[in-house]
């Protein structure tokens, strides 16, 4: 008869998420893991397979636990200040807790070793481009956001700015200056 697993896969899953967001990916080690989830090295083997596939999971919990983007400013926000509200929170939640954005940290690092890997992580950013994309075209309708570029590109292009802002805002830049960047891209899409 087998024994009855005694931890919370959830639990564990989110503290692994911690500890890779914390470390990176190929810094974390399984005793890391171990100690963070509290299991033995041979139960993390035995619920997960591997440090791989823990990673899987935890890019996954990420992306489904609240990224920028997928938590945007409240949508009654006019649209470019809700671009502005969206850039600015996670500049200042990177400002004080340095581990920045767990998918930008994973691309940063794996996308040449782990290309799967940073696929997967890459695809944390599809709500914000998305929440971004329909900012751009209802800032459009109101006659507020420039017409030369497609919806898209522009939503693209705020992106690019957020996630050198986010690791900017990693490395300590003064969140002064990470606001007038921010103050600045938006003051680019103004029609």
């Amino acid at each position: 008869m087998a024994r009855p697993r005694k931890f919370d896969t959830e639990t564990a899953i989110d503290a692994a998420m911690n500890t890779f967001w914390s470390k990176g990916y190929t810094a974390t080690s399984t005793d890391d893991l171990a100690e963070s989830t509290g299991m033995l090295r041979g139960s993390l083997y035995n619920a997960f397979g591997g440090k791989r596939q823990l990673f899987e999971l935890a890019l996954r919990r990420y992306r489904e636990g609240g990224t920028a983007g997928s938590n945007p400013a409240p949508a009654d926000l006019p649209p470019l200040e809700l671009i502005r509200q969206l850039l600015l929170t996670g500049v200042d939640q990177t400002s004080t807790d340095h581990r920045g954005c767990l998918a930008v940290n994973t691309v940063t690092e794996l996308a040449l070793r782990e290309p799967e890997l940073a696929q997967l992580a890459r695809q944390a950013f599809v709500p914000l481009e998305a929440t971004l994309t329909t900012a751009v075209e209802n800032g459009r309708l109101r006659g507020e956001i420039r017409a030369d570029r497609t919806p898209q590109v522009l939503a693209r292009q705020v992106m690019a700015g957020f996630h050198g802002l986010l690791l900017q805002a990693k490395a300590g830049f003064e969140p002064e200056s990470l606001h007038a960047t921010v103050d600045a891209i938006v003051e680019d899409l103004r029609a």
